[in-house]
């Protein structure tokens, strides 16, 4: 077996990949990394979004609007699961690819960035395999019936070929913005955007002389944009012009390093299951066929997801960001600056969130007509888009500490958040309100109540992660 070739001098890799911990951290450089990180959080939202308007206007009567919106959804939260199953792989090389570039050791990262690639096709097949197989019991379970159901079962049977091109995609994105690199990774959701919104609404509505499959045209369209998404994502990794130079070799999966990878990882991953869990429990125990038949309430909660997905991706920009600054100032021996961006990180994420919340509060009606044009829809989405509005200054303080944790490698602590949050909090609290609006008898209040809970959580996890940020040793985290 052929050797890898030696790691080239430092002074060589210096000159040929000059990294942002060689510069003092300051607003300009957290706005150089993190606005091009928003724009391909803004473009990846845009496709969610796209899916959601054109289930919401097709033609045809309020029922078949609210049962098409209400299976695409639903396939928001499958599509959620199933890049949580290689969440893990994606934060764990993100933190080691960062503190490698850092210490400008390009081989570990290159290595770390292959493994975890590798892995996680392997386990995005096996999802993939596990969601086709029980696609009806899955939606069955969700208490989607009738044509709601239908329409889910026939989406779901699609999106499944694109997910293993999908999640190994943005293992090596996530990768690749670890290393300082946040343009590339964002023109690639540009071209999946487009081909999305051109192919879903083709296809579902006969365009271009394209055939009107309905749902089916709307989930094959989504299929197509993230092939594009994957093939794009290999030209980079595999191209010269990368931070990360990927070859074959380097897709090899390394126990040693996949352990390593895994062992930062994994409590990143628990957090987003427990979190994905404490939000599908909302589909399957508030949101059901019994109290809705027709699918008002999933459609009116589509909507609000879809709506406050506008706010919180800034703050998901700025969490990339200080995910990336903080490991590689750490890796240069910079604890201190790696603080002082987080913090300008973290600033830039409450003003702008909160400034797109407004809308969300104040016109609430206005905001979610934009998505679904169903007029009982709307007045069940009311209540549930003011509270979503309210809680995005705490989200925006909970994402950009828990992703400047999570580039120092610290994961077990913004987990620990997570969980204390939906079990502590946002169960135990919705439960409560739900038994008091039982014995009150208020009756179709359910997403509101939900929407409560979910506005309280996020404000709680918002001080949790503050005081961890400000008090534990995470500068001091070895990986």
């Amino acid at each position: 077996m052929a050797r890898e070739p030696a790691e080239p001098p430092p002074r060589v890799l210096q000159r040929a990949h000059p990294e942002w911990a060689q510069h003092p951290a300051s607003p300009r450089l957290v706005l150089r990394l993190a606005l091009p990180a928003i724009g391909e959080q803004v473009l990846g939202a845009v496709v969610g979004i796209t899916d959601t308007l054109i289930a919401g206007h097709m033609p045809g009567n309020a029922n078949l609007i609210s049962a098409a919106t209400a299976a695409v959804g639903l396939m928001t939260y499958l599509q959620w699961f199933a890049g949580l199953m290689t969440a893990a792989l994606a934060v764990g090389a993100t933190a080691i690819v960062s503190r490698a570039v850092g210490a400008r050791r390009m081989r570990m990262a290159n290595r770390a960035a292959g493994t975890a690639i590798s892995a996680g096709f392997l386990v995005s097949i096996t999802t993939a395999v596990m969601l086709f197989v029980f696609a009806h019991p899955i939606v069955l379970m969700c208490g989607l019936t009738g044509l709601a159901g239908l329409y889910a079962i026939e989406y779901l049977r699609i999106m499944v070929v694109t997910i293993s091109l999908q999640t190994a995609g943005q293992i090596g994105m996530a990768t690749v913005r670890g290393s300082g690199d946040t343009i590339r990774p964002m023109w690639i959701m540009g071209a999946v955007m487009i081909v999305n919104a051109l192919a879903s609404a083709a296809f579902t509505y006969g365009w271009f002389g394209a055939p009107a499959w309905g749902v089916r045209g709307n989930a094959f369209g989504t299929l197509l944009a993230y092939a594009t998404g994957g093939l794009g994502a290999a030209m980079i990794l595999f191209g010269k012009r990368s931070r990360l130079r990927i070859r074959l070799r380097h897709l090899r999966i390394v126990p040693h390093v996949l352990m390593r990878i895994l062992k930062i990882g994994m409590p990143s991953w628990f957090e987003g299951m427990l979190l994905w869990g404490g939000q599908f429990l909302i589909v399957i125990f508030v949101i059901n066929s019994r109290t809705d038949p027709n699918g008002y309430t999933m459609a009116a909660h589509t909507g609000v997801l879809r709506v406050e997905s506008i706010a919180f991706l800034p703050g998901f920009g700025f969490g990339i960001a200080a995910s990336a600054l903080v490991g590689q100032y750490l890796g240069a021996g910079k604890p201190e600056e790696a603080r002082h961006a987080a913090h300008i990180a973290n600033r830039f994420a409450l003003i702008t969130m909160t400034v797109l919340a407004m809308p969300m509060i104040f016109v609430p009606r206005f905001m979610l007509s934009m998505m679904v044009n169903s007029a009982p829809v709307i007045a069940v989405g009311k209540w549930p888009m003011i509270f979503a509005g309210l809680a995005q200054p705490g989200f925006a303080i909970a994402i950009v500490l828990s992703g400047a944790l999570k580039g120092a490698g610290e994961t077990v602590l913004p987990m620990l958040g997570t969980v204390s949050g939906i079990f502590l909090v946002r169960v135990i609290l919705l439960l409560l309100i739900l038994w008091w609006m039982a014995t009150h008898g208020i009756t179709g209040a359910n997403l509101t109540a939900v929407w409560i809970a979910v506005f309280i959580d996020l404000s709680y996890r918002g001080v949790f992660n503050t005081l961890v940020f400000n008090r534990s040793k995470w500068q001091q985290k070895r990986i």
